[in-house]
């Protein structure tokens, strides 16, 4: 068998074996990798939505709360009269709260009042449409099935639908004295509240209800999602389901979850987008050894075997191999080994930018600007240039997400990457986000006086976007805190931690300012 033969059967042999295998790994691993990136996206969107459930329970909590922790409510329950519930507890004072049912219990679990409303037309309905589910609250204010004392929310279900609700042990205003009874409020989980989930949440589900039966054992008390009650449909990939539960632990909803199948979908063509690559590459490479066989291929052959060998005696294993002027199957090869150097180098460069962002305000993260830090600090001492440096703290950023909620949150902090953007916009300059609510602008070549000046023009393009903070002592808006430094002859730990020190008295004068700390 000629040199042109044994090349091509061991062409044959050897890479169909590591085709083969390479393409069962990548089809049996990096699939599954994808599916399962799918399903952790999928069952943190479950989570989401049990979330915002529980603040739908939370909102009625705090109704309730107000109401059973009530002087008159008391009063009430020691003399019932119809004065206070023409007044206080009318139709119309349900229909303001958006309640759909409530019940005064005395302290033997007898019904005092009991009103039901029209959410429509705000006329009076019949309460015992939910007497079933005052029969399970009743279950759990018996002391050995309420570890909380009675005083919980969950879900329910009753003819007329799927119902939020809320019980709590009715207590003077300050808390003294026994318990006199306990007052139970009602929601329905209607069309309007799932739409406010959905119009928050972006997800897209439906509740479905679900046969409770008489054999089915207690499970969960908690309105929330729990991990093992969530599974994933065979029929539809892109459903995830999970079981509700009412308030004595009987499942009375199934929620099914429509998720996006992208990610599966992705890693599915890049499979096949590699596995067509390999085999084009495999077949071109077989066409070139059969057809170079001849003298020029062989001669050639041992002139890249030279540049090789140079190649690895010398260590340049970024190096090229030379591609000779004649186009033919050799040259092809050379510049593929090239071309895919390049794109090696390329993907390890997205790869690196992609370590180096923040995924919320897509501005640089700690690691790049540690790293950056770390050579500006070098330069400094080794040019004698200045380098100034800002650390940013947001204002009350924990209140204005207790009050207006995480999504809101993360707009913030994007419109304050956006602005860091704007303001220091010097090819030098680096704006970087390095903690929750921390940023950092690292300005080379800037004097102190220069770096305060860009710390007063981020705080008054803040304070012109007004964005509004109810809940801060500092202002109406959103303000940060900003302290600024130059670097001295310490080193960067020290540099860094003096600008911490600045940010800290900034924030210890009021908030809303600018401190800078000259060098030590």
């Amino acid at each position: 068998m000629g040199l042109r033969g044994k090349m091509f059967g061991l062409f044959l042999i050897g890479f169909g074996l590591m085709t083969i295998i390479v393409m069962t790994l990548l089809y049996s691993n990096l699939l599954h990798g994808f599916m399962a990136i799918e399903r952790t996206q999928a069952t943190e969107q479950m989570t989401q939505l049990a979330r915002n459930l529980d603040s739908e329970l939370d909102r009625l909590n705090q109704i309730n709360g107000d109401w059973a922790n009530w002087d008159d409510m008391v009063s009430y329950t020691q003399q019932p009269t119809h004065g206070f519930i023409e007044h206080q507890l009318n139709s119309a004072e349900l229909q303001t709260v958006g309640l759909k049912f409530i019940f005064i219990l005395d302290k033997q679990d007898n019904i005092l009042f009991s009103n039901a409303t029209n959410l429509v037309t705000g006329a009076m309905e019949s309460a015992s449409t939910f007497d079933p589910i005052l029969a399970n609250i009743k279950v759990r204010l018996h002391p050995e099935s309420a570890p909380d004392n009675g005083r919980t929310c969950g879900l329910d279900n009753s003819t007329a639908g799927p119902v939020l609700v809320c019980w709590q042990q009715i207590h003077q205003t300050d808390h003294s004295g026994k318990p006199m009874g306990c007052l139970v409020v009602g929601q329905l989980l209607n069309s309007t509240i799932l739409k406010r989930i959905q119009d928050q949440s972006g997800l897209k589900f439906e509740l479905m209800p679900q046969t409770i039966r008489a054999t089915e054992p207690p499970h969960s008390i908690k309105a929330s999602i729990e991990p093992e009650m969530l599974e994933f449909s065979q029929s539809a990939p892109n459903i995830l389901s999970a079981h509700l539960y009412n308030i004595v632990g009987q499942p009375i909803l199934i929620a099914r979850l429509q998720f996006s199948r992208e990610v599966g979908q992705l890693g599915n063509d890049i499979i096949w987008k590699v596995m067509r690559v390999v085999l084009l590459v495999t077949a071109l490479t077989g066409l070139t050894l059969l057809a170079g066989i001849h003298f020029l291929v062989i001669r050639r052959l041992r002139k890249m075997k030279i540049e090789l060998n140079s190649i690895w005696r010398n260590g340049r294993w970024a190096g090229r191999l030379d591609t000779p002027k004649n186009k033919d199957e050799l040259n092809e090869l050379a510049h593929s080994i090239n071309r895919m150097l390049a794109l090696i180098r390329k993907q390890m460069g997205i790869l690196e930018s992609i370590a180096h962002t923040d995924a919320l305000t897509q501005i640089a993260n700690r690691r790049a600007f540690d790293q950056r830090m770390a050579i500006e600090m070098s330069l400094h001492k080794r040019n004698q240039t200045p380098l100034s440096l800002l650390l940013i703290d947001v204002d009350y950023f924990k209140r204005y997400n207790d009050y207006y909620g995480h999504p809101a949150g993360d707009e913030v902090l994007k419109e304050i990457g956006k602005l860091l953007i704007q303001v220091a916009c010097r090819p030098s300059d680096l704006p970087a986000r390095i903690g929750g609510e921390e940023f950092a602008v690292i300005l080379p070549a800037t004097d102190l006086a220069g770096a305060g000046h860009v710390a007063e023009k981020i705080r008054v393009h803040l304070a012109e976007l007004k964005l509004a903070h109810a809940d801060s002592p500092a202002s109406d808006y959103v303000t940060i805190s900003i302290g600024a430094t130059i670097a001295g002859e310490e080193d960067l730990a020290s540099f860094i931690q003096r600008a911490d020190k600045a940010t800290y008295q900034a924030k210890q004068s009021g908030r809303n300012k600018i401190n800078v700390l000259p060098a030590v």
